[in-house]
């Protein structure tokens, strides 16, 4: 009994001591949440449609000429097949190395092809990319919100308050920006790394 008379002026004392420290520890605010549908962003914002259809026209000279080359790789192997009995052995050797050739130059000449391809759609695609981006920074950093999610990426979100949504909002403040500067229609730069964000649908390439 002496003991236990001890000990618990001692605890009472320490409980005193940490009530402050407890009290001044208030659990924070919760962090200020907001989300967007790019795919509903990016099918406002203008110049889109724009560079989509330059993209497609564009694409349709390097398909016409991966198509010419494959024609011309067909025709050979064709041709070579038809006549091979007729020809020499040394002469067989020599056409099949120049069909050999043929092969290597049209798959270099589509690889390179495909380089320009996504070197062009990263021009397209940037300025409008940047341009949707710093109206959602604006828009979060206005708000406070603390983080921005994106519903159309896989974000699995079964429901969710639609006061939280500023969709409509990035898109009106997008449109009022009006379209981003139009990339020129060379493709000689280095290719330049994807923008980030939610990018344009990819385009069909060749």
């Amino acid at each position: 009994m002496v003991r236990l008379t001890r000990v618990l002026p001692a605890a009472g004392l320490l409980l005193a001591a940490l009530a402050p420290a407890a009290s001044a520890q208030q659990p924070a605010s919760p962090p200020r949440l907001a989300w967007i549908n790019s795919q509903a962003v990016l099918a406002a914002t203008p110049g889109r449609a724009a560079a989509e259809s330059l993209f497609a026209r564009e694409m349709a000279g390097y398909r016409a000429e991966i198509q010419r080359l494959s024609e011309q790789v067909d025709s050979a192997v064709g041709e070579y097949n038809r006549t091979q009995v007729a020809l020499t052995p040394a002469a067989r050797q020599q056409r099949e190395e120049q069909i050999r050739q043929l092969q290597q130059r049209s798959q270099a000449r589509a690889q390179e092809l495909q380089q320009i391809a996504e070197q062009r759609e990263n021009e397209l695609t940037r300025p409008i990319m940047d341009r949707v981006n710093a109206v959602i920074e604006g828009v979060r950093a206005e708000f406070n919100y603390a983080f921005v999610f994106d519903v159309a990426a896989g974000n699995v979100i079964i429901t969710a308050d639609r006061s939280l949504d500023i969709t409509q909002l990035v898109i009106q403040r997008l449109q009022a920006a009006g379209p981003a500067p139009a990339a020129d229609s060379a493709a000689t730069r280095p290719a330049a790394p994807p923008p980030a964000g939610p990018r344009l649908r990819p385009p069909t390439r060749p």
